[in-house]
């Protein structure tokens, strides 16, 4: 008997030369947090007051390791913001956010990425309803270029 949900969600970061080469792919697990969680409560109860925007519209990039938790509201250091470059619904119960970085941009050594949703999410880094986050740990520079893509996945089991 069916009836059981499961919410599943991964993060996929490929990084390319400057040619478009893969030079390096990462499918890392990530910490959905409690806000997240909250906002799926109150759109199954109901209650549509409580459910600010949970579209994704922004991931920041943050130069601090220290591990994920459910409880956290914005990354530990984010020092840059990047807004969605596309979103999709790849099949039934599933919605993709992708996010490019350019050669040029945030050439620091990254260990954080942090995905934002909501109505108060805007180009400043920590505005908004952070969904998730994951430790990332990679030196970027100019020499190449990142896509993040992030698949949630709610399907019954």
């Amino acid at each position: 008997m069916l009836g059981k949900w499961r919410w599943t969600k991964n993060i996929r970061i490929t990084v390319f030369d400057l040619d478009g080469n893969v030079i390096q792919q990462d499918d890392i697990p990530n910490t959905i947090t409690t806000l997240a969680l909250n906002l799926w409560q109150s759109l199954l109860a109901g209650d549509l007051g409580a459910v600010d925007d949970g579209e994704i519209y922004y991931m920041d990039v943050g130069d601090d390791a220290t591990p994920p938790t459910i409880g956290e509201t914005t990354l530990v250091n984010a020092l840059n913001r990047k807004a969605l470059t596309s979103s999709s619904k790849p099949a039934n119960g599933q919605f993709q956010t992708v996010f490019y970085i350019a050669p040029s941009e945030y050439n620091y050594q990254w260990e954080e990425l942090g995905f934002f949703a909501g109505s108060t999410a805007n180009a400043n880094v920590d505005t908004g309803t952070m969904i998730a986050r994951v430790l990332y740990s990679h030196l970027k520079n100019a020499a190449h270029s990142v896509q993040i893509e992030r698949l949630d996945k709610i399907e019954e089991i």
